[in-house]
């Protein structure tokens, strides 16, 4: 009997050590959970600003996530851990006033500004460039092309003289900054009266296709990357043109991320120079600029800007 006893007291003494010790081990892992969510409260938050507009940002299909400001955007994210991250979707035009206006950041503007209103710079600071671009050019349906030749001028078309010809209808954007070369003649109400202006806020870059396949316009002016975009996203050749212009010829275009110019945004652009230093040289990077913003045509050549031009700019 006194045996017994002993042994159920061993036992009961093992059950009760266990038990305790299975509750101090769970406080520990709730104080370090705690902790852990203390730790991230405490990071700033740095919000990043996005737009329906592809391939920038692709958030449906297929190809969902391999956005080349997406791509960029989350490997930055990924690295830099000092911060909290979210993501805030916002119209095109309204991109530079939040940025004005509150901490923020979007991963796909012009460096330095290159292409902004002075207005639209103010209080705006930019990373080292992220990427290389080749500026707009034409998207023109195939039974305008032979119209839009009539102003070739040694390989480009003359998109000022152009503009003055009502027969051939034309689209663009008002409100969406172009290049510093495209920007006055849109702001040109004489040049673009009879110019279809789409004003829409979302699906910018389908939109315009829509546009062309109803039969609404012959031609708009974008990227390249828009109809490669388009082409993927369909699985099928379009049958569209594009034809470069003579405002852009010899010019290629240098995208970074643009921050609010605020004590947190100034951290952010220095951490952020910090990382491009490293990832712009990785597969992941020059992947996504290849698969959208390179021409094969010009593969040579963009490739030795890229080289030349983007990778010694650290700032």
């Amino acid at each position: 009997m006194q045996r017994t006893l002993k042994v159920l007291i061993a036992v009961f003494g093992m059950v009760l050590c266990t038990a305790n010790n299975s509750n101090a081990q769970t406080a520990r892992n709730d104080q370090n959970a705690q902790a852990t969510k203390t730790a991230q409260e405490d990071k700033p938050l740095l919000t990043w600003l996005s737009i329906d507009w592809q391939p920038a940002w692709i958030d449906e299909g297929p190809l969902k996530g391999a956005g080349y400001a997406q791509t960029v955007e989350r490997m930055l994210q990924e690295r830099m851990t000092n911060f909290q991250h979210q993501r805030r979707e916002i119209t095109n035009v309204r991109i530079y006033s939040i940025l004005q206006n509150r901490d923020a950041c979007f991963a796909a503007s012009p460096y330095k500004g290159a292409d902004l209103q002075q207005e639209s710079r103010r209080g705006i600071i930019w990373s080292a460039p992220s990427y290389i671009y080749f500026l707009q050019g034409l998207i023109v349906k195939p039974e305008a092309v032979s119209k839009i030749n009539q102003y070739e001028e040694d390989g480009y078309i003359n998109f000022s003289a152009l503009m003055e010809d009502e027969k051939i209808i034309g689209a663009f954007q008002p409100g969406r900054s172009y290049s510093r070369w495209l920007n006055p003649l849109f702001a040109d109400a004489k040049k673009t009266k009879t110019m279809f202006k789409w004003s829409g806020d979302t699906q910018l870059t389908q939109s315009m296709f829509r546009l062309m396949d109803a039969g609404r316009i012959d031609y708009f002016v974008d990227y390249v990357i828009m109809l490669k975009y388009h082409e993927s996203s369909t699985g099928t050749p379009s049958g569209y043109v594009y034809m470069p212009i003579k405002e852009h010829k010899g010019f290629l275009g240098l995208g970074a991320i643009a921050c609010s110019d605020t004590p947190l945004g100034r951290q952010a652009i220095k951490d952020i120079n910090a990382v491009l230093k490293k990832i712009r040289q990785s597969d992941a990077v020059r992947e996504v600029n290849s698969r959208w913003l390179m021409p094969k045509e010009q593969e040579a050549e963009y490739w030795r800007m890229w080289e030349s031009e983007l990778l010694p700019l650290e700032n």
